[in-house]
């Protein structure tokens, strides 16, 4: 019965009529492979997100979003999975991003300020993140993570960042030449 579609029965909230939700069946053997990626992965996206967006929740739902896309698109998991991954996760969150920026134009008024803290707690670790930050551009805070947090190759950071490997191969000199000019954050 692979590939073939059914239909599922549920009942709405109320109870009263049923709804009929159709359901693709996929291959037993894809689901497990893929189901073997996430396992393998999971984390490993989730913490480069948690690295761009600086918010766990965020980290969290882009992280659900990214495996789901990979549900859809693939037939079979791809020889090497982590780099799509990483791309899917760095595009959603840009994206979400630029809608963020997009309403907040729209919305917020321009004499409003933001708060720096919105209640969460302050602890060592966002702290030195966040000197990091001050010190070191988002490409080339992201370029390190890529490289020594996932340990990927130049051609599988060129791929997600959209650059070519001497464009990452300079990005990351530059990147360590910042850290290395500011002793206290290392």
């Amino acid at each position: 019965m692979d590939g073939v579609m059914s239909h599922r029965r549920f009942e709405d909230a109320a109870g009263d009529a049923p709804l009929v939700v159709p359901v693709q069946r996929a291959g037993s053997a894809s689901i497990q492979a893929i189901e073997t990626i996430y396992l393998a992965h999971y984390r490993d996206v989730y913490r480069y997100l948690l690295g761009l967006t600086r918010s766990s929740d965020d980290a969290e739902e882009i992280t659900s979003e990214v495996f789901e896309r990979a549900l859809r698109a693939w037939d079979g998991p791809p020889g090497r999975a982590l780099p799509w991954l990483l791309l899917t996760a760095r595009r959603i969150a840009t994206d979400r991003w630029r809608r963020g920026r997009r309403l907040a134009r729209i919305l917020i008024a321009p004499w409003m300020h933001r708060t720096d803290d919105a209640g969460e707690q302050r602890t060592e670790f966002w702290e030195w993140f966040e000197a990091v930050s001050r010190v070191l551009t988002d490409h080339q805070r992201e370029v390190l993570v890529l490289r020594y947090q996932r340990d990927l190759t130049n051609a599988d950071i060129a791929r997600i960042m959209g650059m070519s490997e001497s464009g990452v191969r300079s990005l990351v000199a530059r990147a360590l030449e910042a850290l290395r000019s500011h002793p206290e954050l290392l």
